[in-house]
């Protein structure tokens, strides 16, 4: 892999509650390359959002953010630092949008023009019909797919290198969601982007991704070319999770599930994270913490099992 855009490590979130200190991020080492997309999946619960978010600065006062987190090898601000350099896609583009001002006030405020002419190429970029009757038009009048083509005009007006979409096609049904999905594709060729997604999808991942990374309490479980991770897992996590996904090819039998629950984030965790709920368990499981071993120079999974094919 070229330089990383950007590399974390030993990134770790935490929040204060009334209930105890959760701990939403509990290390997580990535390295994001210029010009790729790099898909994240997991759970809920397992750091996704919390990750991305808290390096944009998005992270309630009640957050914590620690760890070196380095921007084109420049170290930068753990908490925000990449504000200057990258934008989000919110998977909820109705709560994104502000329902008492038009999209092209709101986008005004982004682009920080309120040039026309410049406000319509943002929506023509990204497939909006009619963009200077779309300009004077509100949040409700626009369909789901409509307002997500919005919000992607929104983080392309501050010009990142880095853009970040979390869960972008969750709420949008089928046809929709596989056309945010070219848009997004398009744009990243487009404009040379670097792309995170972050999804819960893995056939979504499949199509979009360059390379994926699995989550599992707030660390990286197995990460690697989309395609050695997707079709020849070797972090029981991510197999139990491929698994897990329905296919055509089911039809009439049971879909396969992961027993047991992600731990709670107020939780202390001895070993490895998944231990409770993997069918390949050893006592040497829960004795420490297993570090990302590499399988190939490409493909690593923190499992000291990896070794012995388990």
């Amino acid at each position: 892999m070229t330089a990383p855009l950007l590399s974390v490590r030993d990134l770790r979130v935490t929040f204060q509650t009334p209930t105890g200190v959760v701990r939403a991020v509990r290390g997580i080492d990535l390295d994001v390359a210029p010009g790729e997309i790099l898909g994240v999946v997991g759970e809920s619960g397992c750091g996704k959002s919390a990750t991305f978010r808290a390096l944009l600065g998005l992270s309630p006062a009640s957050a914590s953010v620690v760890g070196d987190v380095r921007w084109d090898g420049t170290p930068t601000d753990t908490s925000g630092g990449l504000q200057p350099h990258a934008a989000m896609i919110y998977q909820n583009p109705g709560a994104a949008l502000n329902p008492v001002f038009t999209i092209g006030q709101q986008l005004a405020l982004v682009a920080g023009t309120d040039d026309p002419v410049r406000l319509s190429e943002l929506l023509d970029q990204v497939g909006l019909p009619d963009p200077p009757k779309a300009l004077q038009a509100y949040p409700h009048e626009f369909s789901g797919g409509m307002r997500q083509r919005a919000v992607i005009a929104f983080a392309l007006a501050q010009k990142p290198r880095l853009l970040i979409a979390d869960e972008p096609t969750t709420a949008l049904d089928v046809t929709t969601q596989a056309q945010i999905l070219d848009l997004l594709a398009s744009i990243r060729e487009e404009r040379n982007l670097t792309v995170v997604f972050v999804s819960h999808d893995l056939a979504v991942i499949s199509r979009i991704a360059d390379r994926v990374a699995v989550l599992y309490a707030g660390r990286v479980a197995e990460i690697g070319a989309v395609d050695d991770v997707l079709q020849r897992p070797t972090h029981p996590y991510a197999a139990a999770l491929i698994r897990s996904t329905p296919s055509p090819a089911m039809v009439g039998e049971d879909l396969a599930t992961i027993p047991g629950l992600v731990p709670d984030g107020r939780a202390e965790i001895f070993g490895c994270a998944f231990a409770d709920r993997c069918d390949h368990v050893i006592d040497a499981c829960r004795a420490e913490t297993p570090p990302l071993r590499a399988t190939s120079p490409t493909h690593a999974a923190a499992c000291i099992r990896v070794e012995d094919g388990a």
